[in-house]
């Protein structure tokens, strides 16, 4: 796969610097300046990279109901409006889809780790329980990344179509000569699975991952519990939802403080967060000079007192960070608490368990509100799984594509399937109906040029 070579090239020319000079969130010293790694340090400083946490996703959640482009942005003819319009044509036939490209840049640096790591020099640090947690924690990294990969590119998990549904090309190992065809949405979903069970049940991989960037138990857990999720098997994902939360449960008091990241390392403080995860985008504020709006529906769904709007936006503009002295659209795409106990709800709700499913949704509430502003809600049979939906999209806004998953796991729901439009004043700009492919996003076509197994999307 020319692309695959791409990427490995890219790597082994940058890769030396990589390694010495990203942020390290361990104390360990760099002991080459080569991508060619043969001591168990080497594939540490690998792991210590913030480069696998750090990504951009906001492509995945411009095409939601969640975001507003103004109609000053909409005049510029670009991948940010085309995304948002659901156009048609999305890519330029010289564009890079940074989105794509940067996740399998990232699955090659872990496929390096796999591969490599049984024949690493015997040294000190060459332990059965040193090889077996990096093992475990690039498996969960890697599981990460072919979820992400596998609902942003193919269609949600049927099980009725899941073996002939297309999802993205399933890449093991670092072959740079291979060009594999896209592999179907139920052997995708069973690598991932695969790579999540062998990395928990590990015996050395520790409870809670040393920092944000390495994953632990609780992790891979919640891994495990969204992928079920996704799946439509909610008894699993209950299952491994309440094997994450039983590892780590601990809330934030919006109240009291509140983290929105310019970068990964302004969340690892966070008590929440699971497994570190930060979108950046620096193209969106160079484009326009200015970030995004709000989701007409998403704002009246959060409401002015929800303190998740106050911390997010800005008389409904999106709070920009700044980066290096640059403005940029960042967003915090971690895997945490909250979603844990949301999935743990859905699950409670969809089996009638009113009050439990309730309760969770109300511990999350406490703390997303004032106390004067928080309001109690009787829940009842039929509104249950409404309430926890709804408290889904509110927690996680701008979650590198979570509300596009969702959305299209709903769309197969009749209940709860909805077209969403653009408009401008009165005006309809465009309309994404239910189940349209258009929620695929399409390959770029230097990414087919490259590989002509992949078949594109349709439109």
């Amino acid at each position: 796969m020319k692309m695959y070579k791409y990427l490995y090239l890219l790597l082994c020319i940058s890769g030396g610097m990589m390694l010495v000079s990203c942020k390290k969130f361990l104390d360990i010293r760099a002991s080459s300046t080569t991508v060619n790694p043969t001591k168990i340090s080497d594939f540490q400083e690998m792991l210590n990279n913030d480069s696998l946490g750090t990504n951009n996703n906001l492509l995945a959640d411009l095409i939601t109901d969640d975001i507003t482009m103004s109609n000053n942005h909409l005049q510029s003819d670009n991948n940010f409006s085309r995304t948002y319009l659901w156009n048609s044509i999305i890519w330029g036939s010289a564009d890079q889809d940074w989105m794509y490209n940067g996740y399998y840049s990232r699955i090659l640096q872990l496929n390096i780790i796999l591969d490599r790591i049984g024949n690493a020099e015997a040294d000190s640090l060459n332990t059965e329980e040193t090889r077996s947690t990096i093992i475990s924690e690039a498996k969960i990294h890697r599981a990460w990344y072919y979820l992400q990969l596998a609902n942003i590119y193919g269609p949600a998990y049927n099980a009725t179509t899941a073996a002939t549904d297309l999802a993205v090309p399933l890449i093991l190992t670092p072959d740079a000569s291979a060009r594999p065809a896209r592999s179907s949405v139920a052997t995708t979903y069973n690598q991932v699975l695969a790579d999540l069970t062998d990395a928990v049940n590990s015996t050395y991989l520790p409870a809670r991952g040393r920092n944000i960037i390495h994953p632990g138990k609780a992790s891979g857990f919640a891994l495990l519990a969204r992928t079920y999720l996704y799946m439509g098997n909610y008894d699993d994902a209950q299952r491994f939802a309440d094997s994450a939360l039983q590892l780590q449960s601990a809330l934030l008091d919006y109240n009291k403080k509140y983290f929105q990241p310019n970068q990964l390392t302004d969340l690892s403080a966070h008590p929440e967060i699971m497994l570190g995860r930060v979108s950046i985008d620096r193209g969106y504020y160079k484009t326009y000079t200015a970030p995004h709006l709000i989701g007409a529906t998403l704002k009246t769904l959060l409401g002015t007192a929800d303190l998740r709007y106050t911390r997010l936006f800005y008389q409904d503009i999106f709070r920009s960070g700044f980066l290096n002295g640059v403005s940029v659209i960042t967003t915090d795409n971690s895997v945490g608490v909250p979603e844990v106990m949301l999935i743990k709800a859905e699950c409670l709700a969809r089996k009638g368990s009113v009050a439990d499913a309730g309760a969770l949704v109300d511990q999350l509430r406490k703390n997303r509100f004032t106390a004067s502003s928080y309001t109690s809600r009787t829940y009842t049979t039929d509104n249950i799984l409404s309430y926890v939906l709804d408290e889904r999209r509110r927690e996680l806004v701008y979650y590198g594509g979570l509300r596009l998953f969702d959305l299209k796991r709903l769309n197969k729901d009749a209940a709860y399937q909805k077209d969403l439009t653009r408009t401008s004043g009165t005006t309809e700009l465009a309309r994404l109906p239910a189940g349209s492919p258009k929620y695929l996003f399409p390959f770029a076509p230097l990414v087919i040029s490259n590989n002509l197994n992949i078949v594109q999307n349709p439109r």
